[in-house]
């Protein structure tokens, strides 16, 4: 699992006092097996194989796993165009490389009434034949350091994002604004969604790509005139998983 940190700043001005949101985001690489998997109500295999055997080995510095007399082909075929991975641990052993175009989206000085704009793109990097799935999740709504006072999320969802409504709709919304086999719920970045309070996905990308794939992500932000002025912060998550 890989994390980078990312930070969303605004500056928000209300009656000539300022106010700041900063986002900080964690982005994770993980890899599952969706077409080997096996699983039933208590137990879940990733990955399987017919083999003459295989364990596990262990000594002082050292941990090996194995398998001995795999039936099928083994090892790597390559030809001008295409490259092929034989074999029970090119099933496991995926790479997966996840990165962020930047550390800090600056929202810049917000009015309230007055909506303001950012985004980061996403970058993936997968050998895994059936792309991978995005995720998003934030630990609290974006909150003062009062520990008392928040923006609140925007009114649309993931399941149904929704068409920003100025100047009825307030909060800090996202939306997808490109990337491959984009949803088209998404309006192409015009319609938003809150950042949910678990881990959700809002992002699916199907298929082998040898390059690095990358999803732009827009934030919107408005707040009403009676926010309180200081500094608001949240933590959001990305999470990328690598179909198999």
């Amino acid at each position: 699992m890989r994390e980078v940190r990312e930070y969303l700043y605004c500056t928000v001005k209300k009656r000539n006092v300022q106010i700041c949101a900063i986002i900080i985001c964690l982005l994770s690489a993980l890899t599952q097996n969706v077409s080997a998997r096996m699983s039933s109500a208590t137990y879940q295999i990733n990955a399987d194989i017919i083999s003459a055997g295989g364990t596990l080995g262990t000594s002082t510095h050292y941990t090996l796993n194995d398998t001995v007399a795999e039936t099928s082909a083994v090892g790597l075929g390559s030809s001008t165009n295409y490259i092929l991975k034989d074999g029970f641990w090119h099933m496991v052993n995926t790479y997966v490389h996840f990165s962020v175009d930047s550390t800090l989206v600056d929202l810049g000085t917000l009015t309230p009434g007055a909506p303001v704009t950012g985004q980061n793109t996403l970058s993936v990097t997968t050998d895994a034949w059936n792309g991978y799935t995005l995720s998003i999740e934030k630990n609290h709504k974006l909150l003062h350091a009062n520990n008392i006072d928040q923006i609140q999320d925007h009114n649309g969802a993931i399941t149904t994002p929704l068409t920003w409504s100025s100047p009825n709709d307030q909060g800090l919304g996202f939306s997808v604004i490109s990337g491959t086999n984009v949803d088209a719920k998404w309006g192409s970045g015009t319609k938003f969604a809150a950042i949910p309070d678990t881990t959700t996905v809002f992002h699916e990308k199907t298929g082998y790509k040898s390059s690095a794939d990358l999803t732009t992500i827009g934030y919107k932000i408005d707040v009403p005139v009676t926010q309180r002025s200081g500094d608001y912060s949240a933590i959001v998550t990305y999470t990328v998983i690598s179909s198999l």
